[in-house]
């Protein structure tokens, strides 16, 4: 008869996701948490829990709610992070914030004049495990919950400017006569409808021709998960 296994295979889980927040790599989370490879490979496989001590490590470390991390409960708040002058170094890329411009996932968010952006600092990895160049990339903020449950309202997310022609099944942020939305992209014979998780919200039908008139801003790479 097998043991029983008396650990938190959810802390497990959460624990493969901040490794993939280093590039997928065990050693450079463990450089990070001064601790061993192998116990963190311990804790993904579910062999073993960290002690209180090093559960608040982690979770200062790499960014997260401690309450996420342990219990997994209410957001996760992974990274990124603020950008200072202590925190800027080689191991950093800065890309453009826009979390002060309106993205709505529900009928459109009205935003002013062009945004002069701040900046806000990547780890150099996540980049490099998803092949994204930084110059490319920016953040904003989901305003509304027609996305829900994909993107919570409030959710920060990270586009791909580069990518600026519509995918199907995607999700893209869109400048619509002045209205940023943030959608899943369906085609169709007469144009393309702008899709919500939420069912409670109808699709946004745009011919052909009003298709052709949006601003495609880019496409969503990240939120609290890759897409």
């Amino acid at each position: 008869m097998s043991k029983p296994n008396i650990y938190d295979l959810g802390f497990a889980k959460r624990m493969e996701v901040l490794v993939e927040k280093y590039g997928g790599s065990i050693a450079s989370l463990a450089q990070k948490l001064e601790v061993s490879p192998p116990t963190i490979a311990r804790w993904i496989k579910g062999e073993a829990d960290p002690t209180r001590s090093n559960l608040i490590k982690i979770a200062q470390t790499t960014n997260v709610s401690l309450e996420w991390l342990a219990l997994g409960i209410g957001d996760q708040k992974e990274f990124p992070v603020e950008i200072t002058e202590s925190q800027q170094n080689d191991n950093f890329e800065l890309i453009d914030d826009f979390r002060n411009v309106r993205v709505s996932a529900g009928f459109g968010a009205f935003n002013g004049d062009n945004q002069t952006p701040k900046k806000i600092s990547i780890e150099k990895a996540w980049f490099h495990a998803r092949h994204l160049k930084p110059k490319d990339c920016a953040m904003f903020l989901v305003n509304g919950d027609s996305m829900y449950p994909t993107l919570k309202d409030g959710e920060e997310i990270i586009v791909d400017r580069s990518k600026r022609e519509l995918d199907e099944g995607k999700i893209f942020v869109i400048n619509h006569q002045g209205a940023m939305w943030v959608k899943k992209v369906r085609f169709n014979f007469n144009g393309i409808d702008l899709i919500s998780d939420n069912s409670t919200y109808n699709p946004i039908n745009l011919t052909t021709e009003e298709a052709n008139s949006l601003l495609i801003i880019g496409q969503v790479v990240r939120s609290h998960r890759n897409f």
